[in-house]
């Protein structure tokens, strides 16, 4: 390999809810996971990552899976598409997963995804990557049915920012992005509601990671002169960008998406810059999953950031175990398979936490229907591995603290998608 590979092996036998560590047979289930610990997404993913870990200590808090202790083998993909491939071929050919958690990163998700996991047919279940590129591939019979995701496509953001910048009273909005799946498709997405609501995009830039300065993007984007700018990107870059297009004397309002919604970012900037800032990210309806998860992370982590994505990962490490103990299989045919029975809205409600999960292998054991509950609430993957979910609307606080004000639910992204079509 090319680059360097950070491992960061994850095997957690916790105490859990149940207050002892399980005796295990002597077997251990190793899943996958890709994630961004360094690059432009470091800084979120070292805090997504946690998610999956307390995943694997509820698994193994409940007895593993299948009697066996679960394992995370976790990569860092340095927010790299072609890193993150080989992390995921180093999972899939020499430890042979059936899963993997992961990508963050859209970018990095669809190289693993078309190079690594459809092919192999091995199980990815990303927390983050929100591309609708993602839906298209699953609609050409691109991904085997072996694709899932615990958060909403961007298909679902670029109405909610749509609605919020509305309401904000913003007409005219210049919009720079990404150039990768996930600035591709959230622009697209903004741009075609914003439109429909009346408002005008007066410019539609592009920019490429990882550049020493983006002046000429600025310049472009800033004129003519728009109300606020709607910054898709990641914590490096973005911080760049937004120091340059505030030197530039752009407005000083801001819309940003879950890719920003980041206290360091927003400290990197300048909180006396910030302001006038308008946000949104996946969120989480309120469950009992949501207050468990709270509470065990605060424990084992101390305090949860506001940040995506968070509790996605732990939803989807924890759906992966009950997969796995469902078919009672760790073939990733048989994951794939289980992981719509699992979330079953006929079956017994199954929350968050190693007391539930104990619960649910159960019932699993006596070929009883569970629905499980996550931390970000019911999860019902469509024909493409997808999910709706309400969006969170979030802000900076007078103090520069980032946090959230509001939610766009998942009836009102609905509605205002039949409205504008």
């Amino acid at each position: 390999m090319s680059k360097r590979l950070a491992i960061v092996g994850a095997a957690l036998g916790a105490v859990g809810a149940l207050g002892c560590t399980p005796a295990f047979a002597a077997c251990t289930t190793t899943v996958g996971a890709v994630m961004s610990l360094t690059g432009s997404l470091g800084v979120l993913g070292q805090q997504i990552a946690k998610g999956a870990e307390l995943g694997v200590a509820d698994l193994n808090g409940a007895g593993g899976v299948n009697g066996c202790e679960m394992k995370l083998s976790l990569l860092d993909d340095q927010t790299s598409p072609s890193v993150g491939v080989d992390a995921a071929k180093k999972l899939v050919d020499v430890q042979q997963v059936p899963a993997i958690v992961g990508a963050l990163s859209s970018g990095v998700s669809a190289a693993i995804l078309t190079s690594v996991t459809a092919p192999s047919k091995v199980v990815q279940i990303s927390p983050a990557s929100t591309s609708p590129t993602f839906t298209e591939l699953a609609e050409q019979g691109k991904t085997g049915g072996y694709w899932f995701r615990t958060t909403p496509s961007d298909a679902l953001q670029g109405v909610a920012m749509a609605k919020v910048a509305k309401d904000a009273g913003i007409k005219r909005v210049a919009v720079m992005y990404l150039n990768n799946p996930y600035g591709q498709g959230l622009s697209k997405e903004f741009t075609a509601a914003f439109t429909r609501l009346g408002g005008t995009v007066t410019e539609n830039v592009v920019y490429n990671p990882s550049q020493p300065s983006y002046r000429a993007e600025v310049g472009k984007a800033a004129s003519p002169a728009p109300d606020a700018l709607f910054l898709v990107g990641y914590p490096g870059d973005g911080t760049t960008i937004a120091r340059e297009w505030i030197a530039a004397g752009g407005p000083q309002k801001f819309l940003l998406p879950d890719g920003l919604e980041s206290q360091d970012f927003v400290n990197d900037v300048g909180v006396q810059y910030m302001k006038n800032v308008q946000g949104t990210a996946p969120g989480s309806d309120k469950t009992p999953s949501l207050a468990t998860f709270q509470s065990e992370f605060q424990t084992k982590f101390g305090s949860l950031p506001t940040q995506a994505y968070i509790p996605n990962a732990y939803d989807a490490t924890v759906l992966i175990g009950l997969a796995m103990e469902q078919s009672k299989s760790n073939q990733a045919s048989a994951v794939r398979d289980a992981l719509r029975k699992v979330t079953d809205p006929k079956g017994e409600k199954i929350y968050a936490g190693a007391a539930e999960l104990k619960k649910a292998a159960r019932l699993l054991a006596q070929g009883k229907a569970i629905q499980y509950i996550g931390a970000t609430g019911p999860l019902q993957f469509d024909r493409n591995g997808d999910i709706a979910a309400p969006m969170q609307v979030w802000s900076v606080s007078a103090q520069g603290k980032v946090e959230p004000t509001g939610m766009v639910t998942v009836p009102q992204i609905d509605a205002m998608r039949l409205a504008t079509k």
